[in-house]
């Protein structure tokens, strides 16, 4: 009888969280940005738009635009022609019916060889129901691996029933993301190795009670 009136707590805590709105604001991002450009050489810049659920999808059209076309030129498949040194912002649009996102990137172009933009991002877990689960964490490449890192400060509460991790660009959904896998650690430092997976393909790290279809926590990638 304990062993019963144990699970439906566990399920009805679990299920008792799940009143989640998936939508979220579409976003378009530059998926290979630089924080320096070498001056007289020409750079492709890629991107990734997300609709209103996180999902990527094409948009129906893509404007590159730069803040000074004598020191820097952009055609609108996003090639870049540096033509002169100092601070530069290029702006990428993108519109879908009637979704719309833009950002932007500043950098300098010198001359010394073009540099990357920061190669590591960070996040901090905390949980969105009545369960413990909290801690720090890093994303870092290596090689063609991205690798999530979880601090030694991470605590998941064990008695949570099938808990998932995914990679996700919707803080309230694992639709459309990357299934890391079960957890099986709950307590400590440890690593996730994830091959194929870019440093800016996903902002959230993803906690999902996966038998009940229900979030227990999340992470903004920062």
């Amino acid at each position: 009888m304990k062993r019963v009136a144990s699970l439906i707590f566990i399920l009805t805590g679990c299920i008792g969280q799940d009143v989640l709105m998936d939508e979220v604001s579409p976003v378009i991002r530059i998926t290979n940005p630089i924080s320096t450009m070498e001056v007289n050489t020409t750079y492709q810049f890629e991107y990734m738009f997300l609709d209103n659920v996180g999902l990527e999808t094409q948009p129906n059209s893509i404007i590159w635009t730069t803040s000074d076309m004598s020191r820097l030129t952009i055609d609108q498949n996003g090639l870049a022609e540096s033509l002169d040194n100092g601070e530069i912002t290029i702006t990428v649009f993108a519109n879908s019916g009637e979704l719309e996102a833009d950002t932007s990137l500043t950098f300098e172009i010198t001359g010394d060889p073009t540099m990357m933009a920061d190669d590591e991002r960070t996040g901090k877990i905390m949980t969105t129901s009545s369960y413990q689960l909290e801690g720090d964490f890093k994303l870092f490449k290596s090689g063609d691996d991205l690798i999530v890192d979880i601090a030694s400060n991470y605590v998941a509460d064990d008695n949570l029933p099938g808990l998932y991790v995914y990679l996700t660009n919707n803080p309230n959904s694992p639709s459309g993301g990357y299934e890391i896998g079960a957890v099986q650690v709950f307590s400590g430092a440890h690593k996730y190795t994830i091959p194929d997976v870019g440093l800016l393909d996903y902002d959230y790290l993803f906690y999902y009670c996966k038998p009940f279809k229900v979030k227990v926590g999340h992470g903004d990638i920062e």
